[in-house]
């Protein structure tokens, strides 16, 4: 059997502070034992199914944390798998984003270092078979399932490649496939960094953009953390340690005295960066421990609108099943539900199976470098600047650059055509609600953009229209991010 996953904190919650030590009903002594194990007996004699005594038991864990605040919650097993998996930034499959189309599923990104990628699936690939089965007209969710599996099991992808009839064939064996929460573009001198969260990973991507930062010589960063809720402090730790001079970076104050406040700090005699973080009131929780880093620090400054102001962090704990707790508390004479309070304290090897579910319950605040509780205020940026708004519903920090070298024609389809058509659309050129297929209205548009910038009008997507239309999108981008904008703008006062 498999140990407990780990100790992990997770800064994802708000509001009061509760700690709570749950006896498990059905084996505690005295209070409210009797009391809920009545309640119980009436369920299991009255109601006209018969439901698992584990399943009564998750009820009333699941009831005890959610009258907490929001964000303190019980998780079954299966929650806190799909829980973890998010917090850790990975899932199996083959590494492949998909966008459906009424040829199949387009592939529009290929992970670096996953199944896919090694088979020699490219981005714009159309799948449209899984294992022997057509899947044209199948939604993208339904591809997906069919592609997902065990580890080690192997899957066989049969795609369309450049509108060629020919079918490829691939078999590609599931793993573990890394997502990285971390994207980044060098505009001149400045590298732009989007942060998407804090998960298990997000540090060691981090890291990469800093190489290809550092190869370029450059020194100017831009941190985007808008709409970043947050994710693992240890995470942002790292990061911090990465930006900012010697010094505190946070301070956990937990509520219990049994658990130790914890400080963390950043070793760095001299950052190497200067970095404008941008925020809205939708970053919050990790971000702004690592925001406030980087401000009090004195080594970036934040552009932007006052954060979120979630100054309270969580932790997550096993919970015993009844069988494990009586098990234990009859070898070893103490009552204790929580399987790491068992481990830390007793060395007890406590197992999955020992374990009916998790609670992820909030348990202190932080304070920022210079020790300030923002739990309800947030951060106040040094240069405020409005979020900018969507554009017929396009996010224009959405738009990726083209970067396909094929020429895409009439009815053609590729994930260059999509960006495209949002690049038009966001200019005022008249476009259908963007997708990926270069039709009739897309193609009439590109000639009218081509005629305007003076190249060959062939309503076609070819290198010189796409080189105009990245262009575009930086001026874009410039124009409509004030806040990105900004950024740019006090950049250039740093040699």
């Amino acid at each position: 059997m498999s140990k407990i996953k780990r100790f992990c904190i997770c800064l994802l919650s708000y509001a009061v502070v509760f700690t709570v030590i749950f006896v498990t009903p059905a084996y505690a002594a005295g209070g409210y034992s009797d009391y809920i194990n009545s309640v119980i007996e009436m369920v299991q004699d009255r109601y006209y199914k018969d439901i698992p005594e584990e399943e009564l038991i998750e009820g009333v864990l699941r009831g005890i944390f959610d009258v907490m605040d929001e964000y303190t919650v019980f998780y079954s097993m299966d929650e806190a798998d799909s829980f973890f998996s998010a917090m850790e930034g990975n899932y199996q499959g083959i590494g492949v984003e998909l966008m459906e189309t009424s040829e199949g599923a387009l592939i529009t990104r290929v992970f670096s270092n996953s199944p896919a990628e090694g088979a020699g699936i490219l981005p714009d690939d159309i799948i449209v078979k899984v294992d022997g089965r057509d899947v044209k007209g199948f939604s993208t969710q339904d591809i997906a399932n069919l592609i997902r599996g065990d580890k080690g099991s192997f899957v066989e992808i049969g795609v369309v490649r450049n509108f060629s009839s020919e079918i490829l064939y691939f078999s590609v064996e599931r793993n573990v496939v890394n997502l990285s929460p971390v994207t980044w573009v060098i505009y001149d001198d400045v590298m732009y960094i989007k942060l998407e969260s804090f998960s298990s990973n997000s540090s060691h991507y981090f890291e990469q953009a800093l190489k290809e930062a550092d190869s370029k010589e450059i020194r100017k960063l831009i941190l985007d953390l808008r709409n970043n809720y947050g994710g693992e402090v240890g995470q942002a730790v790292n990061i911090a340690r990465l930006l900012v001079r010697k010094g505190i970076i946070t301070t956990l104050d937990f509520k219990s005295e049994e658990s130790m406040d914890a400080v963390y700090r950043s070793y760095l005699a001299k950052p190497r960066y200067v970095t404008a973080v941008l925020v809205n009131g939708n970053t919050a929780s990790a971000s702004e421990i690592l925001a406030s880093a980087i401000q009090d620090s004195g080594d970036g400054f934040l552009v932007g609108t006052k954060t979120f102001g979630k100054g309270v962090f969580q932790n997550l704990y096993p919970i015993l099943k009844p069988s494990a707790y009586e098990r234990y508390k009859k070898l070893y004479g103490e009552s204790i539900v929580d399987g790491y309070e068992w481990m830390n304290k007793h060395k007890v090897q406590v197992y999955q199976s020992d374990i009916i579910g998790w609670t992820k319950i909030t348990t202190g605040h932080y304070l920022t470098r210079n020790g300030k509780m923002i739990d309800g205020v947030g951060l106040n940026p040094d240069y405020p600047v409005e979020d900018y708004k969507l554009i017929e519903g396009i996010d224009i920090n959405s738009i990726k650059q083209l970067e396909s070298s094929a020429t895409v024609g009439l009815n053609g389809v590729g994930n260059d055509v999509f960006n495209a058509e949002r690049i038009l659309k966001v200019k005022g050129y008249e476009i259908d609600t963007p997708d990926n297929i270069l039709d009739a209205k897309t193609s009439n548009a590109l000639k009218k953009y081509q005629a305007e910038k003076q190249i060959n009008v062939t309503g076609a997507l070819d290198y010189a229209t796409r080189k105009h239309l990245n262009d575009d999108l930086n001026m874009l981008r410039n124009t409509i991010d004030r806040p990105f904008a900004k950024a740019i703008e006090l950049l250039k006062l740093y040699n």
